[in-house]
């Protein structure tokens, strides 16, 4: 299969090259051929020459070529087109040809305005603000830094037209412009309730005009519009209600985006990644909303600026801080609570951002443990549990003069989990079983951008980042001279040191350019194992040889947007990668290809080929994304995983911009994914973690639909996605195609918000999606009797025994994953009320209930014995919960 797509890619290839070269070849064969071989001739005796031989005319004043220095110019049986290209290119001369006549003029001098666009209120940098010259229609967007560059035609009048979703526009008009402009761009926000502005960050600039596909943006005021658990923003279940993007299990922030597994997206920070992105077992991911400024998504057609995963990536950039006033917010909430801190250390000079958020679940359940223990008699089970997250963002900015900014800054992100039972009896006799979980990211990161001239931008950044999980086990039973111990731990480590650079060149209107180059030293620690086993005589103590596996990984990119003309836009890069682990280096070449048509100022159609490369992985042995799930890279037996995805899409937008509707279907084929073969938990324990796993390949295709409503005092979206996913494994299933986990055939998705009043706005969602797939037992082996050959060994149960019991034989399995559960759905309701207070200050209570109608969706299925047969049952999780929870602005 994948030779066959390789030939059709290169065949279309082939014929693209072909088709460009009969196309110039049909350009210049009706041209009449030039020969010159002129040294250090006047101007004008070349034109004579070149009319001699084709009988042009040319028409032009006397003054325009007097002054024009002498030139050297020599060629053989060339285009006219061709001749006058190269003979003009560096004088201060162009030309525009009408049948035999060829009119010369002065070439129109060109003139740069660039500049920051920047909230006036607290000086932080807006990302995507349009900029649009009325007299031109040309037009631009700013980048991540807020920086941006038009360049126009000099002497001409300008209108500029600045505009940003959720701030006032701004215009600004010259007169015969001459000269270069460095112009700051400061946005006001509409006004003071800017919270209840119901507007999507989606316009048809983005949507139609634009040659990418898959792409969102989000603003932190999108994020908080959708109701979630617990009344906590969340930037992953924001994401969820998009086409195309599956939870992975009910009210979990996992993502499943086009058929690719959890590990398959790329989180990053200030452009740098990001490995365990859950809290509570994803309940709730570990971005804070509050420190968040905006994020993008790209499900296809991604920048060749991006690399490492195969399905998605999520671009956060944090708020820089107000430059001009402090400010803050803190949000108490049922389950945790959460502060932010921003302000100036020197007036529009330097500011900081602080962000802290912390559960109180263990506070909370503190007290009920501590009664329900207090109420145990001697000799009873006393409950161990306690858990807790933190999560704290810090960012630093400073604004050296206008073109010069550094920033530093560290995001941490914290769980811990304990559990278990104890037990004190007589005689001196104690027993308990504990066990801890502790996992989480460090990171640090510093950076500069600089503008070195008003078409080109760069930044130059630095990190650590450092992911741990730590599993410790603790087992005791007995007394001080008789007794059992097990004490065990894993651990699973990965410290990162990456450098990156990237540059923004827009050298006109047309074209924009990007390159750079990222390197990053892996240190990965697998597997780092302890046990230590005790029985009062004898004591074993077992450790794994703890192996570090260093690995380099290079990437380099380059893309260009280039607007061929107004119906035409293409998007075309390149990413290199090289990764380089125990001697053995991989290498990677990954072209990019995004097209838009433009039918109409509202319609486009798209067209879209992108090619990514993977080299760590995760190794998932539930259905659930658990922090005890290890992360590994590519070795000398397992190849880096490939994906391969074409896109297709048409998106329209009413003339007033009020709804927006598109479709995209896509296809992706992916090779060397890794899963465990079947039956390898019967493996010896002495088995390298290698020989556990197989390679195979899968595919993804469907169909993805969204309908927004983008203006008014009702907005929202509606999606719906047609999928099907599946995998292919020598070694697993028998070698026969098998659906994944997540083949949701049908998702759908509604969002709705609702502003009732200036104060007051209603949020709601409904999502319905198939049933996940897993694998089911539906037969068992029974161990036969030695005493009773050819007869059974009794099954539990009789007279003295309940009649329900689990079965003790072994479970066969027909195939993998060959189950569905039922379709899951979920309505989930919120309100936001919005209190002014004195001095500019704001209280907002939000009201949320998740699963209004409390639909218990299955997320496993339970087996058991029922008087001799197999029986199962359902079993789900997360009922209604209403919650409440208020945050103070000041």
């Amino acid at each position: 299969m994948m030779q066959f797509h390789s030939k059709i890619s290169l065949l279309l290839l082939l014929c693209l090259m072909h088709f460009c070269i009969e196309a110039k070849g049909t350009e210049h064969e009706d041209e009449p051929l030039v020969t010159l071989d002129m040294r250090q001739a006047p101007v004008q005796k070349v034109l004579a020459e070149i009319t001699r031989q084709t009988g042009v005319t040319f028409s032009y004043e006397s003054s325009l070529i007097k002054h024009l220095p002498a030139v050297d110019i020599t060629m053989t049986d060339k285009p006219l087109s061709y001749c006058l290209r190269i003979l003009l290119q560096k004088l201060p001369v162009e030309y525009i040809q009408t049948g035999k006549y060829i009119i010369l003029k002065k070439k129109q001098k060109t003139v740069v305005i660039s500049g920051f666009v920047r909230d006036k209120a607290s000086s932080e940098s807006l990302i995507g603000a349009s900029i649009y010259d009325a007299e031109s229609h040309r037009g631009t967007t700013s980048n991540a830094d807020g920086f941006f560059s038009l360049t126009l035609k000099a002497g001409n009048n300008v209108c500029l037209n600045i505009s940003y979703v959720g701030y006032d526009s701004f215009q600004q008009s010259f007169t015969q412009l001459e000269q270069d402009t460095l112009l700051p761009i400061l946005l006001s926000s509409h006004q003071q309730l800017a919270e209840v502005i119901i507007t999507s960050q989606y316009t048809a600039s983005s949507s139609v005009h634009t040659s990418g596909m898959g792409h969102t943006r989000l603003n932190k005021n999108l994020i908080r519009q959708t109701p979630v658990l617990f009344g906590e923003s969340d930037i992953i279940k924001t994401l969820q209600t998009l086409p195309g993007v599956s939870a992975g299990m009910a009210g979990l922030a996992g993502m499943h985006v086009r058929g690719g597994n959890g590990d398959d997206n790329l989180y990053m920070i200030e452009g740098n990644p990001l490995y365990q992105i859950n809290h509570v077992g994803g309940l709730f991911s570990a971005f804070n909303a509050e420190a968040v400024k905006d994020v993008e998504f790209f499900k296809s057609a991604f920048p060749a600026r991006y690399g490492g995963r195969l399905s998605s990536v999520v671009d956060i950039h944090t708020k820089d801080g107000n430059m001009k006033e402090y400010h803050g917010s803190a949000m108490l909430g049922l389950t945790s609570g959460s502060l932010n801190l921003e302000g100036p250390v020197v007036k529009d000079r330097t500011s900081f951002n602080f962000a802290l958020r912390r559960s109180w679940i263990d506070a909370l359940s503190a007290p009920a443990i501590a009664i329900w223990n207090s109420t145990r008699d001697k000799g009873d089970t006393e409950i161990v549990a306690r858990y807790a997250f933190t999560d704290m963002n810090f960012k630093l900015n400073h604004q050296f003069n206008d073109r010069s900014r550094g920033y530093a800054g560290v995001y941490w992100g914290n769980d811990f989990l304990k559990g278990g039972e104890k037990r004190d009896g007589n005689n001196g006799y104690e027993s308990r079983n504990t066990g801890k979980l502790r996992w989480g990211n460090i990171m640090a990161f510093t950076g500069w951008s600089y503008v070195f001239s008003n078409r080109l931008f760069g930044n130059v950044n630095a990190a650590f980042t450092h992911y741990s999980s730590t599993l410790k086990g603790d087992y005791y039973q007995g007394t001080e001279t008789s007794y059992v111990s097990q004490e065990s731990s894993t651990r699973n480590r990965i410290n990162d040191f990456s450098l990156r650079a990237s540059f923004d060149f827009r050298p006109s209107t047309s074209h924009q350019l990007r390159f750079g180059a990222h390197y990053i030293y892996h240190r990965f620690h697998p597997v780092d194992e302890k046990f230590h086993f005790a029985n009062g005589l004898t004591a074993q103590t077992r450790q794994s040889d703890n192996t570090i596996l260093p690995a380099h990984e290079l990437g380099i990119y380059m893309e260009e947007d280039w607007k061929i003309n107004q119906k035409i836009r293409l998007n075309a890069g390149i990413h290199i990668g090289l990764y380089t682990i125990d001697c053995k280096t991989y290498t990677s070449l990954e072209p990019r290809l995004a097209s838009r048509l433009l039918i109409s100022p509202q319609l486009s159609l798209k067209a879209s080929y992108t090619r990514m490369s993977q080299y760590v992985h995760q190794l998932n042995e539930s259905y659930i994304n658990l922090p005890t799930d290890t992360w590994m890279p590519v070795s000398h037996k397992l190849k880096p995983m490939q994906s391969d995805q074409i896109a297709l899409g048409a998106y329209y937008t009413t003339y007033n911009q009020t709804y927006s509707f598109s479709i995209e279907g896509y296809y992706k084929w992916m090779k060397h994914l890794i899963d465990y073969k079947d039956n390898y938990q019967f493996l010896p324990p002495s088995t390298h973690w290698e020989d556990k796993l197989t390679q195979g390949k899968g595919r993804s295709y469907g169909i993805e639909l969204i309908a927004r409503k983008e203006k008014g005092k009702i907005t929202g979206w509606a999606g719906y996605t047609l999928s099907w996913n599946d995998r292919q494994f020598t070694e697993i299933n028998k070698g026969r195609r098998f659906p994944a986990k997540f083949d949701n055939r049908h998702k759908f998705n509604i969002v709705v918000n609702w502003k009732v009043r200036s104060k007051v706005e209603l949020t709601g969602s409904w999502t319905y999606m198939t049933g996940n797939r897993i694998t089911v037992s539906f037969e068992n082996y029974q161990v036969i009797s030695p005493q009773y050959t050819g007869h059974y060994l009794p099954m539990p149960g009789n007279s003295l025994t309940p009649p329900y019991m689990s079965s003790n034989g072994l479970d066969y399995y027909t195939e993998r994953n060959n189950f569905q559960l039922p379709a899951y759905h979920r309505l989930d309701l919120g309100i936001n009320i919005y209190r002014p207070k004195k001095k500019e200050r704001m209280g907002i209570w939000n009201i949320s209930i998740y699963n209004v109608y409390s639909y218990m969706a299955p997320v496993s299925i339970r087996k058991g014995w029922w008087y001799g047969e197999n029986c199962f049952h359902t079993l789900g999780v997360i009922p209604i919960i209403p919650s409440v929870s208020y945050t103070y602005k000041f």
